[in-house]
């Protein structure tokens, strides 16, 4: 009995080693992006609080970005998610309102699904400098690291914890692009949907976001498996194909 909860910790201690880079690689450019393009329309207040930075601890939330990751590792879920804390953007000082809402809100997914491709692409070159190293063809190496089932084997290779890595990292990346381009208030998609409305639709449709994150509990938690139907089958196609777009060269 000992011996399996020492064993349940050091696997539970290896999986959150292994997600960190992938949460920070995640959540940390999503907001340093929206603060970024909120500057570059006319508003400098996430520049002004010293929020466009990668220092994690300008970022940090307590519970999205450490309680919730750990629960999501401790429940074994299918999924780890994260946020950080949202950079402040005042629109008022955008020069162009619904462009400038826009192109935000934009900004952040969208450097999701770019680090989803670099990632994707530096794990490519990885690979099949390894599949050199080992003179196997790189497409046999990818098959067999194309999974997530490494943190069930107990001879779990270095090769094989890089992998995993990129893996999660890269799946992350996705999974946020997607969940934040959901046009449910306050979720970056429905911002974007809300520049094209005129003004006071806009303004009717931005105000369900006070009530917008019991709707998004409600959508994950009651209506799961209707919710993922849709949402999983665009993640996997995202995931190989812009993660792994370099698989059709070998």
């Amino acid at each position: 009995m000992p011996n399996n909860i020492f064993l349940e910790f050091g696997m539970f201690l290896l999986q959150l080693l292994i997600v960190i880079p992938g949460i920070y690689l995640a959540v940390i450019p999503h907001e340093v992006m929206h603060g970024y393009i909120a500057m570059k329309n006319g508003d400098y207040t996430a520049k002004n609080m010293g929020r466009l930075t990668m220092n994690p601890l300008k970022h940090i939330d307590i519970f999205g970005s450490i309680i919730m990751p750990l629960l999501l590792i401790l429940l074994r879920s299918n999924i780890i998610f994260a946020y950080a804390k949202p950079v402040p953007v005042n629109p008022l000082y955008f020069r162009n309102f619904k462009k400038g809402l826009r192109n935000t809100s934009l900004a952040g997914p969208g450097i999701n699904l770019v680090m989803a491709f670099l990632l994707g692409s530096l794990y490519g070159l990885i690979l099949f400098i390894y599949s050199l190293i080992l003179r196997i063809p790189a497409s046999e190496v990818l098959i067999q690291n194309l999974n997530f089932t490494f943190l069930n084997q107990a001879n779990l290779s270095f090769f094989g914890v890089i992998s995993i890595v990129f893996l999660y990292a890269i799946r992350i990346n996705i999974f946020l692009a997607v969940f934040n381009f959901i046009p449910i208030p306050p979720l970056d998609g429905s911002k974007i949907v809300a520049s094209f409305l005129p003004e006071s639709a806009m303004y009717k449709y931005l105000s369900i976001g006070r009530i917008g994150f019991f709707i998004i509990f409600i959508l994950l938690f009651l209506g799961g498996g209707i919710f993922w139907s849709f949402i999983d089958p665009l993640i996997n196609f995202l995931f190989l194909n812009l993660g792994f777009w370099w698989r059709f060269l070998i």
